[in-house]
């Protein structure tokens, strides 16, 4: 199995590409709920996750979000 570890306690640098990713999302959407812009938080972390796998050369499935590295471990 693959790791990848991305938690620089806090102080990891911010791609400028990255955030301008995220913009679409940072409202209030939980990925969990049932109204739409719930649904679209979903699609959007789902389909990071296909593309992360891919990326790694793995299943969508192997791929875990976590909010840091203490949830992680």
């Amino acid at each position: 199995m693959k790791e990848v570890y991305l938690d620089a306690s806090a102080t990891t640098p911010l791609d400028p590409r990255v955030k301008e990713a995220m913009e679409p999302f940072m409202s209030v959407a939980n990925p969990s709920s049932l109204h739409a812009a719930g649904q679209r938080a979903r699609d959007a972390v789902e389909s990071s996750r296909i593309s992360i796998a891919n990326w790694l050369k793995c299943g969508p499935d192997e791929i875990i979000f976590t909010s840091g590295g203490t949830e992680s471990v």
